[in-house]
């Protein structure tokens, strides 16, 4: 059971950059219910080189967040 609880806090959200500003990015993330959220993130947790567009993974597991770039062609 304890299993199962753990798993069903696991989720992907796909987020993308909207504006940059002052060493923050203004981002629209997706949530799993489909709500669209806006928030502001520091250009320093990003693990790419950000630019208005970038879209990208905020991965949630039982015990760590990681933020993935989408690879652009």
């Amino acid at each position: 059971m304890n299993n199962f609880i753990i798993l069903f806090f696991i989720t992907t959200m796909q987020g993308t950059v909207d504006q940059i500003n002052l060493g923050k990015a203004t981002v629209e993330i997706s949530a799993r219910d489909g709500h669209l959220h806006i928030a502001e993130l520091p250009l320093w947790l990003f693990p790419c080189e950000v630019e208005e567009g970038l879209q990208f993974y905020i991965h949630t597991g039982s015990d760590s967040t990681t933020i993935r770039c989408k690879e652009t062609k």
